[in-house]
């Protein structure tokens, strides 16, 4: 096949000053603002977190399997994540 690329197209990335870089960063208070999404909202975290401990207790109380305890475990330790989620939301929000 053909290579249909342009041959005299280049492609320049000339970085920014570093002065340039930092007036991007800051807000104008000063702070340096949030990279990424926002957070869940915590009442979120903490209902997920809810149900997740739920059905971790749910798995351990009414499997009748002898590995009951594996599921168990792993659905307490996912409720476990997103309660931690939910106070470090709540950590960062209080700063």
């Amino acid at each position: 096949m053909a290579d249909r690329r342009r041959r005299n197209h280049k492609i320049q990335n000339k970085a920014p000053s570093p002065e340039a870089r930092e007036r991007r960063r800051r807000r104008p208070d000063g702070r340096v603002g949030q990279v990424g999404r926002r957070p869940s909202p915590p009442a979120l975290l903490f209902a997920i977190a809810a149900m997740w401990i739920a059905a971790g207790i749910v798995a351990l109380v009414a499997m009748t399997a002898s590995w009951k305890l594996i599921p168990g475990v792993v659905f307490i330790g996912v409720g476990l994540l997103y309660l931690r989620g939910a106070l470090t939301t709540i950590a960062r929000r209080s700063e």
